[in-house]
């Protein structure tokens, strides 16, 4: 039987903080994070993230990849990546709208190395456009994570 340590929370609302945020090609970006304590050597993490994100119909983009991680650390390349996931949107010639909007969700785990107990870590959500494109996140953003022993 698994015994809850804690549990920490991250929303960003539609409209709220930084949203609407444009995604710059290339970049990887922070969209939020939460700390969560690392008790002793059985200590999981298990954890949650929703992505609003929406792309304009653009004329000369047909293909637009949203690139979505969980970072344990820190926000960049540096930091241990402990998962990601490629959201796509494919437009066709004859699309008869101006925005597509998606919502991604993810799940993720993590089992933290024993130089981290009695640490408190961040996990942090950040997202990145691949190739060509336009990308806004609109929102809403959502990170949930939770410690337990087991």
């Amino acid at each position: 039987m698994s015994d809850w340590i804690d549990f920490s929370a991250q929303e960003v609302s539609v409209g709220t903080g930084s949203l609407p945020l444009s995604i710059a090609t290339g970049t990887e970006i922070l969209l939020t994070s939460i700390f969560l304590p690392i008790a002793d050597h059985q200590t999981r993490i298990n954890g949650y993230a929703t992505i609003g994100w929406e792309t304009p119909l653009l004329q000369n983009t047909q293909h637009i990849n949203m690139i979505f991680r969980i970072r344990r650390g820190g926000f960049t390349s540096a930091h241990k990546l402990i998962c990601w996931v490629v959201d796509s949107v494919s437009l066709g010639h004859d699309v008869p709208i101006l925005t597509i909007d998606k919502t991604l969700s993810l799940q993720f785990t993590d089992l933290p190395s024993s130089e981290n107990i009695g640490t408190y870590q961040q996990y942090c959500l950040t997202a990145e456009l691949a190739g060509t494109g336009m990308a806004t996140i609109s929102g809403p953003v959502t990170l949930i994570g939770g410690t337990f022993n087991l």
